[in-house]
């Protein structure tokens, strides 16, 4: 620029600084971004539902949901576009849980969008390795 100090009001260089601002103030973007281990992306749900096991094989252990507590993945279908997602989740029950059998559980499931999937009256499975539960919303509990 031959020892001349730019003009720092011309528009390009106020479009620029402003860019840089919003870019800032958006925060980390692309796949180097990823939040710390231990914590969720999404916003925690928590709901009350009947929940019925499968029958199960002896052999297969993991088929089975461990009372009272365990992880599951909660696989639901939107009520409109009738698409699957599938939702990490903790399964809470007061007594034990056979197949066959309907039983009243707490759900607590991770995700930004899981009430658009799982409002009440809506259907879902419990996933450990395969199906081991069918459930219904019956209620949301907020906290």
């Amino acid at each position: 620029m031959n020892g001349q100090v730019s003009d720092t009001r011309s528009p390009a260089s106020v479009w620029s600084r402003l860019r840089l601002l919003f870019l800032h103030l958006a925060g980390p973007r692309g796949p180097e971004h990823h939040p710390r281990p231990g914590r969720s992306a999404g916003k925690r749900y928590k709901y009350r539902a009947l929940v019925t096991p499968a029958p199960r094989s002896a052999d297969d252990p993991e088929a089975t949901l461990p009372s009272p507590v365990c992880r599951v993945v909660v696989r639901a279908c939107h009520p409109e576009t009738h698409r699957n997602k599938l939702f990490s989740a903790l399964v809470t029950s007061d007594d034990d849980l056979k197949p066959g059998k309907a039983s009243m559980v707490t759900v607590v499931v991770l995700g930004g969008d899981a009430d658009d999937y799982l409002a009440p009256g809506e259907h879902f499975a419990l996933l450990r390795g395969c199906d081991v539960a069918r459930g219904t919303v019956t209620s949301r509990v907020f906290v």
